[in-house]
């Protein structure tokens, strides 16, 4: 688990360092890279340099210098900043001020202002590293509450899905212990139920850290679909069969879902296939314009009547659709028995 939040992180950096040439090129000695930034930038001022003298010649000596001593410090450092100032000040004064193609002064005041442009460069060359250095930590420090939360999330997951795998077997050993018909089979039952709702946990873990709130209902039908073969050891007589689509959904609501099919599964193969050989449970998934479509189907005996007249566990399937935002369908026939529930829109 440790080294996945190690590679999060590492990946993380890349990112917040794609700006500075220095990390993207780790062969190259930095103060190459450094010299390398300086010359480009300084080349791109002198040829801007150029475009403007063809409008106002000599206009802003230095002030064309300036954009380009920022970005040099930011995609070099202080160093690739410091050296981009000094040379297109060098050539703003031998070749932009009068007198041009020397290092005299025409007029006494630009002396003084070469000064001063030169000192306000160093400030900016000062002011765009400590804000590039001030952006590198806060964006690392976020993505390190980002990854401790993730951790937490991951831990929080791994101690319910455990708390729930103790209830469950809490349940089943007192049904063990009891000599209560009625209550044995309703520990059983609330057994069952733990038991389906820690696969349905399970299958809900977080995968995609980048986007908690939302569940790819393919990969979580097919997770689920995968421990419900486990759990109930299916073999060759008992096929079950996935479809779905692609589609986000809330986690709590793909939660929902699953429950439902969890419960719907577990009652096709306790009650469809009485008296047959084999049979084939499908769990169906699609989006259509007004939201989603969850079918389950089986090609059973259909329901038995103390099943269908409105038993303990049609409430649940009822609560399930309604806790997912859908509405609950059922037909039933001597060729098997058809589930379809429609849910509102979906994100």
């Amino acid at each position: 688990m440790f080294s996945k939040f190690s590679k999060f992180n590492t990946n993380s950096l890349a990112r917040v360092n794609r700006l500075d040439l220095i990390d993207l090129t780790p062969n190259i000695p930095p103060f190459i890279v450094q010299i390398m930034v300086a010359v480009i930038f300084t080349g791109i001022a002198a040829a801007a340099r150029e475009i403007i003298n063809n409008w106002f010649i000599g206009a802003g000596p230095f002030a064309v210098n300036v954009p380009f001593v920022l970005l040099a410090t930011l995609f070099g450092r202080f160093r690739a900043g410091f050296l981009t100032l000094v040379l297109t000040t060098v050539y703003s004064w031998y070749y932009v001020l009068p007198v041009t193609g020397s290092f005299l002064f025409e007029e006494p005041g630009d002396g003084p202002r070469t000064l001063v442009n030169a000192a306000t460069g160093l400030i900016i060359v000062f002011l765009g590293d400590a804000a590039r250095n001030a952006g590198r930590w806060l964006v690392l420090e976020k993505e390190q509450h980002i990854a401790e939360r993730d951790m937490l999330l991951v831990e929080v997951d791994h101690r319910v899905k455990n708390n729930l795998a103790i209830l469950s077997s809490l349940l089943a050993l007192q049904e063990r212990k009891s000599e209560n018909a009625e209550v044995k089979s309703a520990l059983s039952k609330a057994a069952s139920r733990v038991h389906s709702l820690s696969k349905a946990y399970e299958s809900l873990r977080y995968d995609n850290l980048d986007n908690i709130a939302v569940v790819d209902m393919r990969d979580f039908l097919n997770r689920l679909a995968g421990s419900l073969r486990e759990a109930m050891a299916l073999d060759e007589r008992i096929e079950l069969v996935v479809a779905a689509e692609p589609c986000d959904l809330s986690r709590d609501r793909a939660g929902a879902v699953g429950l439902l099919v969890n419960e719907l599964v577990t009652n096709a193969v306790k009650h469809a296939f009485v008296d047959r050989d084999k049979g084939i449970i499908r769990v169906e998934w699609r989006t259509v314009s007004e939201g989603a479509v969850l079918v389950v189907s089986d090609d059973g005996v259909g329901l038995p009547d103390t099943v269908r007249d409105g038993a303990q566990g049609i409430q649940f399937l009822n609560a399930f659709a309604q806790m997912a935002k859908g509405e609950l369908d059922s037909e039933t026939s001597e060729n098997g028995t058809r589930y379809i529930c429609n849910l509102e829109e979906t994100p």
